[in-house]
């Protein structure tokens, strides 16, 4: 079974909720554990994403959520049809939307501007909605399929998008793959959903594929919610237990896992903003540096590469890599693969110059060849004496 991003709603808060409005607006904002658990107050004075754009492959997003206000481009539909507009019936891309890009909206209590409803990772960034479409005929009620993503992300490459965040995880397709690949070789970076859930079939792509980020969701104590069948090579540990987001129509909805895709594109947005000079895979290896080790030591199945630890990824010094190509060839480790630096070579030492003294660096040698020829010409010498004693006492015999 295809499986989307479960963002369930608990116990019909999403319908409780309703649209934005100052009697919840503590309730929104302070639901959003995952702001305090990421530092993102602190992470947003050093980024907020601006000028980065996030591609959302999904079946829309609600553009006129109050908290999504000015964040979200116009659509662009992988499949053009009439009166196609883009809406977000399901609420799964406009979740994913809030958490990357919220922006919240007025309190009428203090005043501030920003200060209730969702705010996103990177509130700076914007957001492309990739319209799939509905899921593929002939059965309505079906799921994505891999084929739809890949023709999505085909999409976001050619708009020149360097963030693609997939909310589904599905069936691997060659087509996928190649789709994947080539967003890799065009400089941007994949985030998908992890694929494991509890009780459910697995199926762990795009995240499986090299090179994309794989976002593990992770409990309010930092631990993983499902163990992973799948190895998660080039995952990071991200919330993902009872998330608070924006919701179609306006309203909210409480993700129980698989939102956390969108926090980890905001991560990456957050990074691309601040360090825009970077390639694809020097920003992957920022945030592999600097996560949190959790699980076994080093890479496990279950961590991935770790906990996510955003103001690190964003401020701490790092060793500078060796040198490298910008693009990846085709069929070589993807962004990612080579993440942990290797010593620069080193320089070679400029020779000694010889002005105004170095001609005295010769003597002790003048000396010792000195010495040499002096003991030969003694040894010819006596030989030569020996020689001559010898001839003369054979004539004085005879």
């Amino acid at each position: 079974m295809k499986q989307p991003v479960a963002l369930a709603v608990a116990m019909g808060i999403g319908v409780a909720l309703g649209a934005a409005g100052s009697a919840h607006a503590d309730v929104i904002r302070d639901d959003q554990w995952h702001l305090r658990y990421l530092k993102v107050a602190e992470a947003n004075q050093k980024s907020r994403g601006d000028g980065t754009t996030v591609a959302i492959v999904d079946t829309g997003v609600d553009r006129n959520h109050p908290d999504l206000t000015g964040a979200i481009l116009d659509p662009v539909f992988v499949t053009e049809s009439p009166g196609a507009t883009g809406v977000d019936q399901s609420g799964h891309g406009t979740a994913l939307a809030g958490l990357v890009a919220g922006q919240g909206h007025k309190d009428e209590r203090t005043g501030d501007e920003h200060g209730a409803g969702v705010i996103g990772i990177a509130p700076g960034a914007r957001i492309l909605p990739v319209v799939i479409g509905s899921p593929a005929s002939p059965d309505p009620t079906g799921a994505v399929t891999p084929d739809q993503l890949a023709d999505g992300i085909d999409l976001a490459v050619s708009r020149g998008i360097k963030i693609i965040v997939v909310g589904y995880s599905v069936e691997g397709s060659e087509r996928l793959m190649r789709a994947v690949r080539d967003a890799q070789e065009s400089d941007a970076i994949v985030i998908a959903a992890d694929g494991n859930q509890p009780g459910q079939e697995f199926e762990p792509f795009p995240a499986g594929y090299d090179g994309v980020l794989a976002a593990v969701p992770l409990t309010r104590a930092g631990d993983v919610r499902v163990q992973s069948t799948s190895g998660r090579r080039l995952g990071f540990g991200v919330p993902g237990d009872q998330i608070m987001t924006t919701n179609s129509g306006g309203g909210y909805r409480v993700d129980d896992g698989n939102a956390s895709p969108g926090l980890l594109a905001g991560a990456v947005a957050l990074l691309r903003s601040a360090y825009p000079a970077l390639k694809a895979p020097d920003i992957v290896r920022r945030m592999t540096l600097t996560a949190a080790d959790a699980g076994e030591k080093g890479l496990d199945r279950d961590y991935g590469q770790g906990r996510l630890d955003l103001v690190p990824a964003l401020t701490k010094s790092l060793p500078v890599p060796a040198p490298s190509a910008s693009a990846r060839p085709s069929g070589q480790p993807s962004a990612g693969a080579s993440a942990i630096a290797q010593p620069a070579p080193a320089e070679p030492r400029p020779p000694r110059s010889r002005e105004p003294y170095g001609w005295l660096l010769g003597l002790p040698l003048i000396a010792v060849l000195g010495v040499l020829v002096g003991n030969a010409v003694r040894a010819e010498r006596q030989i030569r004496v020996s020689s001559t004693d010898g001839i003369d006492s054979e004539r004085a015999s005879s």
